[in-house]
């Protein structure tokens, strides 16, 4: 599930990786419709890596679970998610546990 946020507070971990995915999504075997109107990889990817963070974010976090990860590489990983996290959830209201009487 992606939250309400600007593209200009995804974690450079994250945006980077969204990118990637991306750049990947773009050069798949796509119709001839489909490079028309995405135009180069580049524009492709300027205009829709925000559509790939939530692919993003479930990459980053297996990548978490693999046993080859570095301590110092999960701990990166960790502080973008954690980051993304909160920043998509500010301003998110918070459901009450008081009944209603």
């Amino acid at each position: 599930m992606l939250l309400q946020i600007r593209a200009g507070e995804v974690p450079k971990l994250i945006k980077h990786t969204a990118k990637e995915i991306a750049g990947a999504f773009y050069d798949m075997n796509r119709t001839d419709q489909f490079r028309q109107r995405a135009g180069t990889q580049r524009q492709f990817i300027r205009r829709y890596w925000t559509d790939h963070v939530p692919v993003a974010i479930e990459c980053l976090t297996g990548v978490l679970a693999l046993p080859g990860t570095s301590e110092h590489e999960k701990e990166a990983i960790y502080d973008a998610l954690t980051l993304f996290h909160e920043k998509a959830s500010a301003g998110t209201p918070s459901l009450s546990t008081r009944l209603l009487q």
